[in-house]
């Protein structure tokens, strides 16, 4: 067949053309889907303007360099790549815009060859991504070796308090911090003495006590600031710990200034440093953990036992401040386990990650009984995908399903929360769920979701995909809950109220107008950043890079962070905040693609 196409080059040529000229109608149709305004958008204007005709000659160009690589594993993992890509771009849109993905025959056949075609586009982009990261990597093997870092210690002090004070505007400018999410309800639970374990107890007691000193003090305000500027501290050495380990690896300055540059500049780190939120010390920990992790799988044994102390007490705090990160820390341990080379390492990768599951688990209990907290409801939160899907058929297919079915569901969910079912936040299902009974009754609740699931696959199907779209889908955000990060201030609504002051207008004026009114949508390059999908992709390309490359230890590297982003997509709703982990090491995931053949020569 390629011999054949070779010697008719025009064969190839028309079918070139023509599929280019489908990407483009299908990427107009996924515009039209994307509400008011947008169908004109999509099948008018895309289809008369320059950039329809733009778009048609670069996919032509681009499609053609593609298939005139050599390099077949290379294109393997492009369409892999390019297909994920290409189905999100269109069930996503599907999923949101339509809410119903498999709505007629006919459509189900239009969508598989609007996935085709868009994948005309998006394979060959992987693929000159690729090709952009060994060249980057050429340019990284040919710097010279710079002489021995010297005085690392300063060096990390001096970007400590670089990073540190490039929060104190915004920190002044919102003092004492940004109260917001489950802020309120976690000091409701100081306030009463009425602690509990839905929300991680090491965050709730550091946030307890700096209002407790404050209210001792005659202001609660001034109490809190020291939570907000504990969490900024140890945010910002997170990130210096990052550049110290770039300094010792003697990477490039332009890279270490680069870094810098994003933590210091971009405005997302600044807000999450003065936000409560467990979210914040998670993501620090998360980075130190993986720095470790990076050191431990590349840098051999030349490792002392200092390292591994800090190694296994980042993996504690990691592990304390979101409930769902220890399951991401035991997954990527046993993976790590399973596939890491020598006997030698699996056995300290054992009792390492035993080390951190019980030091968790210990802690956890010596908090629980420190406050004397009550144990939340832990399986309703954790079989929030299958409630979700049971409530989408009960919602939506109420007149097919077969009513001892229904009778069952409603022993689970609240018959009066069915028709609240959101498709991006299973909040309203699972809250008042019979957390009794799916504990007692749980082989019964699974046997009910398979039963189901078996009657209605579509709705299941688009019930996980709505719920996880947050995360993935490339295009426009809609309006779907995302709980993007905001600049506001909630009140506790009992006990001393923590009062918000401005002591640098000129920082409010600036955030207020990116995420009090939320601008930052409409800046260019900015406004992305703030979404999940780029971070969520990073990780994805970052793993297929990896395979590609054939690179064990990298792939091994990408397993924390692969594991927590399917946690993540187990939980109740899509937020920026629960993925603020994967944010803050995108520097670390750069700068081991593009070292990686120094480290591998090395």
């Amino acid at each position: 067949m390629t011999k054949f196409m070779d010697s008719h080059r025009w064969i190839k040529n028309i079918l070139i053309w023509s599929f280019a000229y489908l990407a483009v109608l299908s990427l107009a149709k996924v515009i039209s889907l994307h509400g008011t305004g947008a169908e004109y958008w999509g099948g008018k204007y895309f289809g008369y303007n320059l950039l329809s005709i733009v778009l048609y000659g670069l996919i032509i160009w681009l499609y053609k360099r593609f298939l005139e690589r050599d390099d077949t594993r290379l294109k393997v993992f492009a369409y892999i790549g390019g297909s994920l890509l290409s189905l999100a771009i269109v069930y996503g849109a599907y999923a949101h815009f339509v809410n119903d993905i498999f709505r007629s025959t006919g459509e189900t056949f239009l969508q598989i060859g609007m996935v085709i075609c868009i994948s005309m586009l998006t394979t060959p982009l992987i693929a000159e991504l690729f090709v952009l990261i060994d060249k980057a990597s050429d340019w990284y093997m040919s710097k010279e070796v710079q002489e021995p870092a010297k005085k690392p210690t300063v060096y990390f002090l001096i970007v400590w308090a670089i990073i540190f004070a490039s929060f104190l505007p915004v920190f002044l400018g919102a003092w004492p911090g940004n109260f917001v999410f489950d802020a309120k309800y976690q000091m409701q639970n100081v306030i009463t003495g009425d602690y509990k374990t839905h929300h991680p107890l090491i965050h709730t007691l550091l946030m307890g006590k700096a209002y407790e000193f404050g209210v001792a003090h005659g202001n609660a305000s001034f109490g809190y600031q020291f939570y907000t500027l504990l969490q900024m501290l140890v945010l910002s050495s997170s990130f210096a710990y990052l550049l110290l380990y770039f300094y010792k690896k003697r990477v490039p300055k332009c890279i270490r200034t680069a870094t810098l540059l994003w933590f210091v500049l971009f405005p997302m780190h600044a807000l999450f440093a003065i936000s409560a939120t467990k979210d914040v010390l998670c993501a620090a920990f998360f980075l130190y953990f993986m720095i470790f992790l990076a050191q431990f799988i590349l840098d051999g044994d030349s490792l002392g036992k200092s390292f591994y102390v800090k190694m296994t007490i980042s993996g504690i705090f990691l592990s304390l401040f979101r409930n769902n990160a220890l399951y991401a820390v035991m997954a990527a341990g046993i993976l790590l386990l399973i596939f890491h080379k020598g006997w030698k390492k699996k056995r300290t990768i054992l009792i390492l990650y035993c080390i951190i599951f019980l030091g968790t688990k210990l802690v956890n209990q010596g908090l629980i009984e420190y406050t004397n907290a009550e144990i939340s409801a832990k399986y309703r939160e954790s079989f929030s995908v299958p409630l979700q899907c049971l409530a989408r058929v009960c919602s939506y297919r109420s007149e097919d399903v077969p009513l001892e079915i229904y009778d069952e569901v409603v022993t689970y969910i609240q018959e009066d929360d069915i028709p609240n079912y959101n498709p991006y936040l299973s909040d309203a299902v699972k809250n008042k769920a019979n957390e009794y009974k799916l504990e007692n009754n749980m082989l019964n609740f699974f046997k009910l979701w398979i039963k189901t699931g078996l009657l209605f696959p579509d709705e299941y199907v688009e019930s996980i995909v709505t719920n996880t779209m947050g995360y993935w889908y490339p295009l426009n955000q809609g309006v779907y809950v995302s709980a993007d990060i905001s600049l506001y201030h909630t009140l506790i609504g009992i006990g001393e109220e923590i009062e918000k002051k401005s002591y640098f207008p000129w920082a409010q004026e600036m955030y207020n107008k990116l995420f009090w009114t939320n601008d930052y949508h409409y800046v260019p390059i900015l406004g992305y950043l703030f979404r999940n999908a780029p971070y969520f992709w990073m990780t994805v390309l970052y793993m297929l890079w990896a395979a590609y490359k054939k690179q064990g230890k990298y792939l091994l590297l990408g397993c924390l962070p692969i594991c927590y982003l399917g946690t993540c997509m187990l939980g109740p709703m899509a937020a920026l905040r629960y993925i603020y982990s994967l944010v803050v090491c995108t520097p670390l995931l750069i700068y081991l693609v593009i070292a990686q053949k120094k480290e591998v020569k090395e």
